[in-house]
């Protein structure tokens, strides 16, 4: 039994780098996970193209505007700041998860080597969850040293003390790793608990665990994405003042 759709290989590209023969495994990760970015982007252009800035919306359009609202809404009450920065990023990071999570109950069989290997979700692979975590850690540096400029972000890890460098190197480094590993053990777990309850009870039980896959993969990109927020407010450091009198005066506005 396979428990990572990195060990459901399609087939390998062999090349030679710098005199090196490499090999590039096309897995059930790679596929699943261009897959997902490959509907979303005909998903979203295709229902979007009709959008308009008039006063009569259609109800998917209104529909995808009160989400929108709720995401800045949730990135400015959490960041204190405008959230038109943080949206792409977090929008993203939050929809592709939420999408991958759910593709999990989709029943789709891929024949390998002979035999017959079904779909598993990219965040199911710690290589997928690891990529994401790594896209957040480096946001949080691009949003700090704008913020705050490459010397002034840097210069946090050294302090209250300069012998403190490798803690805070160390604490900053575990909080990637810690976001990767939640969200994959989360789905991984989900995904291994029903395959197990299945070839226990094959009727009643796995249907009550997919349920409960749905659930998790609901929250998980929730979660997920708060802690994303979390980590670059506090690599930006406190708003200023003039960062909270321009959100505050554009929420009035909005009222």
């Amino acid at each position: 039994m396979k428990i990572s759709p990195d060990e459901i290989i399609f087939f390998k590209i062999p090349f030679v780098l710098l005199g090196r023969d490499i090999t590039i495994d096309i897995n059930m990760t790679l596929v699943g996970t261009w897959g997902i970015m490959l509907f979303l982007f005909i998903f979203f252009k295709r229902m979007t193209r009709n959008f308009n800035y008039s006063f009569e919306l259609s109800p998917f359009q209104n529909g995808i505007e009160v989400i929108v609202q709720f995401v800045r809404d949730q990135i400015e009450g959490m960041m204190g700041r405008k959230a038109d920065a943080f949206i792409p990023l977090i929008g993203s990071l939050f929809v592709f998860i939420l999408i991958s999570n759910w593709s999990a109950l989709l029943p789709i069989p891929f024949f390998v080597d002979g035999g017959v290997e079904w779909y598993m979700p990219p965040t199911s692979s710690i290589s997928t969850t690891a990529g994401l975590s790594l896209i957040v850690m480096c946001s949080v540096m691009t949003y700090g040293m704008e913020k705050v400029g490459f010397f002034r972000y840097f210069k946090r890890f050294f302090e209250p003390v300069f012998f403190l460098f490798p803690l805070n190197i160390l604490s900053e480094i575990s909080s990637g790793v810690s976001l990767a590993i939640r969200l994959y053990g989360n789905i991984m777990s989900g995904g291994l608990l029903a395959t197990i309850i299945f070839a226990l009870a094959p009727i009643v039980l796995p249907g009550l665990v997919n349920i409960y896959g749905l659930l998790a993969g609901t929250i998980q990109p929730y979660i997920f994405s708060v802690l994303a927020m979390v980590y670059i407010s506090a690599g930006m450091g406190d708003p200023s003042e003039s960062e909270e009198e321009e959100l505050m005066s554009l929420q009035a506005a909005r009222i």
